[in-house]
């Protein structure tokens, strides 16, 4: 069994939706762009001795650099359900006050993907229902107005 080598991987994947508005901040002489925001994952089941429904939900911190962190950053606000793809972080620190050890583990996302239609005044987007007085969802191409003169078909 020693033979036996296992890969270090370290990805998650995790669904849920923003717990609060990303904060977009820049950092360093380069000014590289980096976003911290909320996620909310939620866990249903059933209860095996009384059958009721239950739920469980995490919640995580996530971290997103560059080119994502500005997209993230000027397109998602609470609210928005986004697939977060990443590794896992963990950061340690010494409290001040009590002088304790403490860590806390956080996603670094590679990749955030809305899960729902684009919405730009933020929160919970639906797409909006059309009704009838707004015509059709599909409409044909548009009529013109003059005729084409003769001359003018290349056939």
């Amino acid at each position: 069994m020693s033979d036996l080598r296992v890969p270090d991987l370290n990805r998650v994947l995790i669904a849920g939706r923003l717990t609060r508005d990303p904060e977009l901040k820049y950092v360093g002489a380069n000014n590289i762009p980096f976003c911290r925001m909320g996620l909310a994952n939620t866990r249903y089941y059933k209860d095996k001795t009384t059958g009721d429904r239950r739920e469980d939900t995490t919640f995580i911190d996530v971290t997103v650099w560059r080119a994502q962190a500005e997209f993230v950053g000027s397109r998602l606000r609470k609210g928005r359900p986004v697939l977060i793809e990443g590794s896992l972080t963990t950061n340690e620190w010494e409290d001040q006050a009590t002088g304790q050890k403490k860590s806390k583990t956080s996603v670094t996302a590679t990749r955030v993907t809305p899960l729902d239609w684009e919405d730009f005044s933020g929160g919970n987007a639906r797409p909006a229902a059309r009704t009838e007085s707004e015509g059709p969802a599909h409409e044909g191409p548009r009529e013109i107005e003059e005729p084409i003169p003769e001359d003018d078909i290349p056939f």
